[in-house]
């Protein structure tokens, strides 16, 4: 977090602070939710089992009131063939079945090959019912049996058959049977009332809906899915609904396992809305994020944009601009006090500076009229030396008089140069040294000899005048040693300077194609005379070398090597 703004560190901290209230409103969320889903999975089961209820209810009154009809002498003698009996017999269940027109749908006697005896719908005297799954049960058992749903031989509507033995001296003489209708069941099933998001619905094996609302009706998975999962008799489940969402189920078996009652309710996997525990957890969400948002505008507002402004404001004092701080809006008693004290920093600052560029410029100025004086001061020297040599007749005397005489001439031309630029800690070596031969030249030539080429290539050189002196001097003694020499034989007199860095060290080469003569020209091994002695000692003064050798084809070679200069501080040039 070291490079992070302020603004960022502010609404991270925060962030953070935030953390354990998001982690315990999501484990509330969470721990509710997991309520939710046990409270439903418990309301499932409870309205499967008041449905189951009801249903069992109906079903224990059809069997109470088919015992009793059964138990009538007249439903056992039609059920033994006697035909006075079969008149009585359908007059008495059809009065039994008068009192429930809607519940069930037709009653009948067999005898015991199955074959209606009596009946209240004409069609089923003489029908045999041998091959209905009801009647082979009912054959087998010793009381009351349900078969399947079935649709009905002899009443319009499908029924759920429900058979009672018919015995005599507990020998098996016929069966009694009522048809229940599945409108009936239907209607049960409507009457059933859970929480709000919970339906229920009444289907047989093979899985087509037979009773419940619409609603229910469309939440119930396809029918041949729905039948896969009824064989298995698995009594809660998740699946997908013809509606194509997701609904969590409850089973229960009704009327045997010829119908079966499926309560569902929206199920969480199938990306239902969100609980509202987990409605409250996201508004703690966004309200956070609200947070978060407050602080990061607020810091922008309050605490960025005006260390923004006051930076730009010492940017701009920085490049000498003067300027007033005048915040765009009104600041916080804080900023203000620091706008403040910015302010009075920038006015201190700016008077210092005044200050200090007005003795800056009296420095300069002296400066300048020093090297000014000690220039005039050198050139008169020169004037003087000049005039003096005038007097003497002694050649080698004069020649003396010219060396000390280019020597305090080297010196003044440095003083020039230092004088006319504006950094003096700054020497263009090529102008210096074109400057300082071009003096050295003059008058030096006799008439009627061919004056030497100069060939000079040095680079700008970052030095002052510790390093440009001797130097210069350096030049000015190989120079004058060269210009003594015979160039009378050399098709293209010439005197070369070159100056050039060898990684941290810089050679200074001077060498001439003139024929030495006899007096002051160096030794074969490189000593003799005060020149000589001279350059190897301004040499040493630069902490390098000097190698000085005699050329086989004539003329000198003098070659300075001394450590890179670094730049000198103008303070100090």
């Amino acid at each position: 977090m070291a490079g992070w703004s302020l603004r960022s560190k502010l609404v991270t901290l925060v962030a953070l602070a935030l953390l354990p209230v998001l982690a315990l409103a999501a484990w509330q969320a969470e721990k509710e939710e997991a309520a939710g889903a046990s409270r439903l999975s418990a309301a499932l089961g409870a309205v499967a089992d008041l449905s189951v209820a009801r249903y069992s209810g109906l079903f224990e009154a059809s069997q109470r009131m088919l015992s009793a009809a059964c138990a009538d002498e007249s439903v056992e003698n039609a059920a033994r063939g006697e035909p006075s009996a079969v008149g009585q017999c359908e007059s008495y269940l059809s009065k039994l079945l008068a009192a429930y027109p809607d519940q069930y749908s037709a009653a009948f006697v067999t005898d015991e090959q199955g074959i209606g005896r009596c009946a209240t719908a004409p069609a089923g005297l003489g029908m045999s019912f041998a091959d209905r799954d009801f009647f082979q049960k009912a054959r087998s058992a010793k009381g009351i049996v349900v078969g399947d749903t079935i649709v009905s031989r002899i009443a319009p509507k499908p029924i759920v058959p429900i058979a009672l033995p018919v015995t005599r001296d507990g020998a098996f003489v016929g069966m009694c049977a009522v048809g229940i209708t599945l409108k009936v069941l239907a209607e049960t099933a409507a009457l059933v009332e859970g929480p709000p998001g919970i339906a229920v619905a009444v289907v047989d094996r093979s899985g087509a809906a037979i009773g419940g609302d619409a609603q229910a009706m469309r939440r119930l998975p396809a029918p041949a899915r729905l039948a896969e999962i009824l064989t298995g008799i698995r009594v809660a489940f998740v699946d997908v609904g013809q509606d194509a969402a997701f609904y969590e189920f409850r089973v229960r078996p009704v009327g045997g396992s010829a119908l079966f009652v499926v309560v569902s309710a929206p199920s969480p996997e199938g990306g239902m809305p969100l609980s509202a525990a987990w409605i409250g957890f996201l508004l703690v969400v966004l309200s956070a994020i609200v947070i978060l948002l407050v602080i990061w505008f607020g810091a922008d507002r309050w605490c960025v944009r005006p260390l923004l402004y006051i930076q730009d404001f010492a940017d701009k004092v920085a490049r000498g601009e003067s300027i007033m701080l005048a915040p765009p809006h009104r600041w916080s008693p804080e900023m203000a006090s620091v706008g403040a004290g910015v302010t009075a920093m920038a006015e201190a600052i700016t008077s210092r500076e005044a200050a200090l560029r007005a003795n800056v410029e009296q420095r300069d100025h002296m400066l300048r009229e020093i090297h000014h004086r000690v220039k005039n001061n050198l050139q008169m020297i020169s004037s003087l030396l000049n005039l003096q040599a005038g007097e003497i007749r002694s050649p080698r005397i004069r020649r003396f008089f010219g060396d000390a005489q280019n020597r305090v001439l080297t010196l003044s031309i440095l003083h020039r140069h230092l004088y006319e630029r504006s950094s003096w800690s700054l020497v263009d070596f090529q102008q210096f040294i074109s400057d300082l031969v071009r003096q050295i030249s003059v008058g030096r030539v006799p008439a009627g000899r061919q004056a030497p080429r100069y060939h000079i290539r040095a680079p700008i050189m970052a030095v002052g005048p510790d390093t440009a002196i001797p130097i210069g001097l350096i030049v000015t003694e190989a120079v004058s040693i060269a210009l003594s020499h015979d160039f009378s034989r050399s098709p293209t007199p010439e005197i070369r300077i070159e100056t050039s860095e060898q990684g941290e060290e810089v050679q200074l080469v001077i060498e001439d194609n003139g024929m030495a003569r006899d007096s002051g020209v160096p030794a074969p091994d490189g000593r003799g005379g005060f020149a000589l002695t001279l350059i190897r000692g301004l040499a040493m003064q630069l902490g390098g070398g000097v190698v000085i050798e005699r050329k086989p084809d004539g003329g000198n070679r003098v070659v300075v090597t001394f450590p890179t200069p670094a730049a000198d501080d103008p303070a100090n040039a």
